[in-house]
């Protein structure tokens, strides 16, 4: 990141026109670039208030007219001086003021930049700050839910209590090492095992609500496999709500994957369309054959998608019960009960979910099992704390840390060795805030942001 001496100037609106454009500038020089670049229509320039006037470029000519906005140190979203011009959102405008405000020395941001130097001003901590950028890339409106509940301080504040205990515990356990003589800095009997019990179990019960806070956060992958002609491409465009993939009677019409991403009530899922799984195709339909068992593999949930109308396969009827092996991962789902059933076709009540991609029926049923497989029932859980796998990690360290911790302490070793346990379950947890955090860590964090953010 750059030096924070310096000020800085991006972009904050998304590319492309618009009806407004919004360039930031943040940093000491913040104002006066900002002088140079506007002409107020009226006398005086109030900070936090907006002000109507013309921008200017590089050469003071007028390019756009529109509203500044001026944020004093430390009421800024950056804690430094910041100004920014809302223009109209035309990209040869916000280009001419990016060069204008750069000839008067301005640097450009780089991604993150504002929300870095949010968090080195203490307005914001590393968990937040990685739950801005959530927010700005939700797909879903839980997505967003979820994020922005977490840019206010859920995860930290939650996190508060827990790093409060540990580093009770960890300054007891120092007196105790460095005064043992000490009736008075002296842990009783229990004291510690008792402690580290409880963190143990408030570190648990966080990592516990991650499956389904990751899923939430980044996603899951859905693969539609199943031999040809099983209607898997109408059940990819029932699901979609459009027609995305070519429909035919034609054996082997897919040839390659088709990837979407529909809402399920808040999970992003990926949907998957894949060839017929068949022997004896040719080469390119072979090849079609090789990507759909690819995807299938390492899919999150697999639709296995069979003809209702027909008796089941020798190969269907081994897919069946490999299914019944994963039910977690695997959902059975009988096509085509629009059609009248041959003799020998399976049962739709035999845990399978009984479907018509022409009709719709049973499509509602089938989204509610799929959501049902990624996350639970509805109202089975409460909102996630926990949806970043880095966060995760840090836990899973901390719990074992502590668990170390606790081994230690019943197998009679002294104090001083379990501090440095303590103090690995603080670092890790410390990690999630930023409160331990390398700046190499810091650059991996804040490079995954947009620029203007």
């Amino acid at each position: 990141m750059h030096d924070l001496d310096l000020t800085v100037v991006a972009v904050a609106t998304p590319p492309g026109r618009g009806g407004v454009g919004c360039i930031r500038l943040s940093g000491p020089d913040a104002f006066s670039i900002s002088d140079d670049l506007f002409r107020s229509s009226s006398p005086g320039h109030p900070v936090g208030r907006t002000t109507f006037g013309r921008f200017l470029d590089r050469d003071g000519q007028v390019v756009d007219h529109g509203y500044r906005v001026l944020f004093r140190e430390g009421a800024s979203f950056t804690g430094e001086p910041v100004a920014e011009l809302w223009t109209h959102g035309s990209p040869p405008v916000l280009s001419a003021l990016l060069e204008a405000a750069a000839e008067r020395g301005a640097m450009p941001a780089e991604p993150g930049e504002f929300t870095y130097r949010a968090m080195v001003h203490g307005r914001i901590d590393l968990a937040r700050a990685e739950a801005i950028r959530d927010l700005v890339d939700a797909t879903t409106r839980y997505q967003a839910k979820l994020a922005h509940a977490q840019a206010e301080g859920s995860l930290s504040r939650t996190l508060a209590p827990l790093e409060e205990g540990l580093s009770d515990l960890i300054v007891r356990t120092e007196a105790a090492v460095e005064f043992e003589d000490e009736a008075e800095t002296d842990l009783k009997e229990g004291v510690l095992t008792r402690s580290l019990s409880g963190l143990q179990e408030a570190c648990d019960r966080l990592i516990a609500g991650f499956n389904t806070g990751r899923v939430f956060r980044e996603g899951a992958s859905l693969v539609i496999t199943g031999l040809p002609n099983t209607g898997k491409s109408s059940l990819f465009n029932r699901l979609l709500v459009r027609d995305r993939a070519i429909v035919t009677d034609t054996p082997g019409t897919t040839r390659d994957t088709l990837e979407e991403t529909i809402d399920l009530d808040g999970v992003p899922v990926r949907l998957t369309d894949t060839a017929g799984l068949r022997d004896g195709a040719g080469a390119v339909e072979s090849e079609g054959v090789r990507r759909a068992v690819e995807a299938r593999d390492r899919a999150d949930l697999v639709l296995l998608v069979m003809d209702r109308s027909r008796p089941l396969t020798p190969s269907e009827k081994i897919g069946v019960e490999e299914a019944a092996a994963a039910p977690d991962r695997t959902i059975v789902v009988l096509n085509k009960i629009d059609l009248p059933a041959e003799s020998g076709a399976p049962d739709p009540e035999a845990g399978a979910v009984p479907v018509s991609a022409l009709t719709g029926e049973g499509c509602n049923r089938l989204k509610t099992v799929i959501r049902e497989k990624l996350v639970g029932p509805a109202g089975s859980f409460e909102d996630p704390l926990v949806t970043n796998v880095r966060h995760a990690e840090a836990l899973v360290k901390t719990g074992q840390a502590l668990s170390r911790a606790a081994e230690a302490t019943a197998a009679g070793i002294p104090e001083d060795l379990v501090l440095e346990d303590l103090r690995e379950a603080m670092q890790q947890l410390g990690s999630i805030t930023g409160e331990f955090t390398t700046e190499d860590l810091f650059d991996r964090i804040f490079s995954t942001f947009c620029i203007g953010k």
